[in-house]
């Protein structure tokens, strides 16, 4: 897995697979490309697949300027340049990653293949940003550990799905730099791409956890609804269905995404 500058920063990618449709993998919140293991290879044998740390995240470097959504766009579209990774992009995105991949389409329609979203969070409300902005501001003073009842204890229970996984992702989150994840949940909550919804016009597909507490899948059901076409889909999962239930995601993305 190498690193490369990419628009300013440091970039902890990998980019798998010889052949196929392009497909882009985005992690959630607090997640890295680690989130992906058990997705991005059996992909790769079919797609090409690119992963990486989003900046302030995982490997990659940590920033001490705040960030914008545009500016997470930016350094998607320096890295694909980069490593040669040509249009049309099939995004896949989890959560709060959901918005960058609105908004490069909304930039630039005709480079996005298809969009799949897993328990999408594709904006706030203005009302809601106070509240994102007292947790980014407290995991940055207090550090990863002091937010685990805020943050990951609600999102990823530790009774779901195979304990070792719960225990490696817990490692990576607790690994997080609070500082960069702070400016994510600050960025966050000064975005709101739910305008694109309607707009949608390429192949799209929303994924549900039916054990998500965090987005509901009632309420997925309802915003898959706002996108002309989507197919909705309801899995045995939780929010973060690339490590919880990487099997069912698997088998919806080999039958959604284009062959060749």
């Amino acid at each position: 897995m190498p690193f490369i500058d990419a628009n300013g920063v440091s970039l902890h990618y990998e980019l798998s697979g010889t052949h196929g449709p392009c497909v882009v993998l985005l992690h959630e919140l607090g997640g890295t490309l680690n989130s992906w293991d058990k997705v991005a290879p059996r992909l790769a044998q079919r797609c090409r697949v690119l992963r990486y740390d989003q900046r302030g995240s995982g490997l990659s470097e940590k920033v001490r300027s705040e960030f914008t959504n545009d500016m997470l766009v930016e350094d998607f579209e320096a890295l694909a340049k980069a490593v040669a990774l040509a249009p049309p992009y099939h995004f896949v995105t989890v959560a709060a990653a959901a918005t960058q991949a609105l908004r490069f389409l909304e930039q630039h329609p005709d480079q996005v293949g298809s969009l799949t979203l897993c328990n999408p969070a594709p904006g706030v409300d203005p009302s809601r940003a106070a509240a994102l902005d007292q947790r980014a501001a407290f995991a940055m003073r207090e550090g990863m550990r002091a937010a685990l009842p805020t943050t990951l204890d609600i999102s990823y229970p530790k009774t779901l799905g195979d304990p070792a996984d719960y225990a490696a992702y817990r490692g990576r989150y607790l690994g997080n730099d609070p500082v960069g994840f702070g400016f994510g949940f600050r960025a966050l909550a000064r975005t709101n791409m739910l305008h694109m919804l309607p707009q949608v016009r390429c192949p799209t597909m929303v994924v549900a956890g039916r054990h998500d507490t965090v987005r509901p899948h009632a309420g997925t059901a309802d915003l898959a609804k706002k996108i002309p076409g989507a197919r909705f889909e309801l899995i045995e999962a939780g929010h973060f269905m690339p490590t919880q239930r990487p099997q069912p995601l698997l088998a919806l993305l080999e039958d959604f995404l284009p062959k060749t």
